[in-house]
């Protein structure tokens, strides 16, 4: 798909409003951090307005091909080929059954599949992901979880339904990550992870203030679509 064509290179005077937002996190291989880079805002159902963040001043980012200028903001006639790409076709036989996966219709739109699959690419280092725009002080959104392949010999999944609250367990020991949250069903037994690019955000939040439940259980999805749960946070008071 050719790149959109970039209408305005130009920061607005005032920034529209947005329908939908994305963030873009990278991963910095050296450190192995999540780094949040830029930002897509939805603003008209087929207007995007892309902008960097302070995140990709990061000395190993290289600004995308399609947005090269770090201090520009571009706005945009449709969705750009690095998102686009990001998303399994219409045409593909398969794109009803996928959507189900994420909880959604197969009548939706890229944006809100993005939302939901996380973004990511076996050839780079980008997810995108939901913008948990917090609105009177509260986020909600979705996630899949990370790491339920390691889980499947105790069959933790099929104890499990939707909406059922799922624990969020830190794990200091972890030596991939000692920053990791386990997931857990009622009794402790460990369902899957908050994926890596999330825990920024739900450390943020305060795991107090986060509550995890299950959307849906996709016993036939491969691994990493097989859990969808449903996030909300009530923001700590500044």
């Amino acid at each position: 798909m050719p790149s959109a064509h970039v209408l305005d290179v130009h920061a607005p005077a005032e920034a529209p409003r947005s329908l939908r937002s994305l963030r873009i996190i990278w991963q910095d291989e050296a450190s192995r951090r999540f780094i949040h880079v830029a930002t897509l805002d939805q603003v008209e159902s087929d207007t995007f307005v892309f902008h960097y963040e302070e995140g990709a001043r990061h000395e190993n980012f290289e600004p995308l091909a399609e947005f090269p200028k770090l201090e520009r903001t571009y706005s945009v006639n449709r969705l750009p080929a690095f998102f686009s790409n990001r998303v399994m076709s219409p045409r593909r036989a398969s794109y009803p059954t996928y959507c189900g996966w994420l909880g959604l219709s197969e009548i939706t739109t890229p944006v809100e599949i993005l939302a939901r699959n996380g973004g990511g690419r076996v050839t780079d280092t980008f997810h995108v992901v939901d913008g948990f725009e917090p609105v009177a002080g509260h986020v909600e959104g979705h996630f899949l979880a990370s790491g339920v392949r390691y889980f499947e010999n105790n069959r933790s999944l099929s104890r499990i339904g939707k909406g059922d609250r799922l624990r969020l367990v830190p794990e200091p020991d972890n030596a991939a990550n000692p920053g990791a949250v386990l997931l857990g069903d009622a009794h402790g037994a460990p369902v899957g992870y908050v994926p890596d690019w999330l825990l920024g955000d739900v450390r943020g939040w305060g795991l107090p203030n986060t509550a995890v439940h299950v959307g849906q259980v996709n016993t036939e999805a491969p691994a990493h679509l097989r859990l969808l749960c449903r996030i909300e946070a009530n923001l700590p008071q500044s």
